[in-house]
């Protein structure tokens, strides 16, 4: 039985069981939603959050072992037997935080149902994440309260929180997709240089983002969306590049106290708040980065308005 997950990012059209497909595609090719195929096929999440049309790619999870998919409510899923993969939408809303608490349940329902209950990583797109709901409320914050509160009522009983990224959206609504295993639960990493989100103060909203720094699997690491961020406050504001050396110190924190460098980091994302910095961001990445790793980028919003660059990766420790 494979020991872990396999993320393609670009040329997919060799994949063989895939769990999970996201298509990254420009807004107008598509809108935000997770749509499941027939049964013997991987459940699919299309997010217009790629700029230009010819930019458009692909990320398919697999284990190389059969897939069953289907649906539960809205959830869409797929699983092989030790790995399942989920995702729900949220649609536009004056107030985020019921919606994004019942899309959770569900998903952690479908979960609990089929029989993963150990969820390990979770993404999240949100639209006008930077911007105030009906109450006044940032979106970011109004979704920070919805997760966390599904997780108070979660049917399964999370052996530690999953690690976890928050970023803009070009659609509409929020998309949420994650991970999760059957047999064993995960290890949750926190960074020493930061507080742990889930401890944040509450000047950054009613309830604490509920994730993990990191959370390893075995014998792959899964970095959590990372930022420069020491403490709980943002380093650099104005700086993309100083913002990139304080990302890039944060990963090296979290994969070093795994024994292992930035060297073992295959599938690395990154979002970039401004077009006009994504160039500078590729050079210094193209420097950090193993040679062969998977880096792909991403011009989109991120959780909070003062930061302008963020990184998250898939290692391998083994």
């Amino acid at each position: 039985m494979p020991e872990r997950l396999n993320c393609v990012v670009g040329d997919v059209s060799g994949v063989e069981h895939p769990l999970g497909i996201i298509w990254h595609t420009a807004p107008g090719a598509g809108s935000a939603t997770a749509i499941a195929a027939e049964p013997a096929k991987a459940p699919l999440v299309r997010l217009p959050d790629v700029l230009d049309p010819a930019g458009s790619f692909a990320e398919v999870w697999t284990t190389g072992r059969p897939v069953v998919a289907g649906e539960f409510d809205d959830v869409v899923y797929g699983h092989d037997g030790e790995y399942a993969f989920c995702a729900v939408q949220v649609p536009p809303a004056d107030r985020y935080a019921p919606g994004v608490r019942d899309a959770y349940l569900s998903a952690l329902l479908a979960m609990a149902d089929l029989g993963y209950p150990h969820v390990f990583r979770i993404w999240n797109t949100a639209s006008r994440i930077n911007e105030s709901n009906a109450d006044g409320l940032e979106i970011y914050q109004d979704f920070c309260r919805g997760r966390a509160e599904a997780f108070d009522l979660s049917p399964i009983r999370l052996a530690g929180l999953p690690a976890g990224t928050v970023v803009g959206g070009h659609g509409d609504g929020i998309v949420l997709y994650l991970l999760a295993r059957r047999t064993s639960p995960h290890l949750a990493i926190e960074n020493p240089q930061q507080t742990p989100a889930y401890r944040y103060p509450q000047q950054y909203g009613p309830r604490s983002p509920a994730l993990a720094r990191a959370a390893r699997d075995g014998g792959q690491l899964y970095l959590s969306g990372t930022a420069a961020i020491l403490g709980h406050g943002t380093v650099h504001r104005a700086d993309i590049a100083a913002q990139c050396r304080t990302t890039f110190d944060n990963l090296t924190a979290l994969v070093s106290s795994q024994g292992a460098d930035l060297s073992a980091l295959r599938t690395v994302k990154v979002y970039v708040r401004h077009e006009s910095d994504l160039e500078t961001v590729q050079g210094l990445c193209r420097q950090t980065f193993a040679p062969d790793a998977q880096l792909v980028y991403l011009v989109i919003d991120l959780c909070r308005s003062d930061l302008l660059v963020e990184i998250e990766a898939v290692g391998n420790l083994q």
